[in-house]
C-alpha cells in the first residue's frame, strides 16, 4: 500500500487533494485515535518503525516522506 492509499484510507484525503504542505491535523478527519492507526498502517506497510520524536516531527505530508526517506523507504 502506498502513502497516498493510507492517507486516503485513514483521513478520506483524494490523491489529487494530497501534496507535500497539507498539514494531518489540520484535515476534517483528522483524529488522535485515526493518526495512532495511520502511524502503524504506515509502519506495517513500509516495514519500518518510528520513535515519537519522529511522530511529533511529521506534521505534513512532506515531513512523512521526508522520515520515511531517512529511513530508508522508497517512498513514490
Amino acid at each position: 500500500m502506498t502513502l497516498a492509499e493510507i492517507i486516503k484510507d485513514s483521513f478520506s484525503l483524494k490523491e489529487q487533494d494530497q501534496n507535500d504542505s497539507v498539514v494531518l491535523n489540520s484535515l476534517e478527519e483528522w483524529e488522535s485515535m485515526a493518526h495512532m492507526l495511520f502511524i502503524t498502517r504506515v509502519e506495517e506497510s513500509y516495514g519500518i518503525e518510528f520513535t515519537g520524536e519522529d511522530i511529533l516531527n511529521m506534521q505534513t505530508i512532506g515531513d512523512i516522506k521526508k522520515v520515511l526517506s531517512e529511513k530508508g523507504a522508497a517512498v513514490v
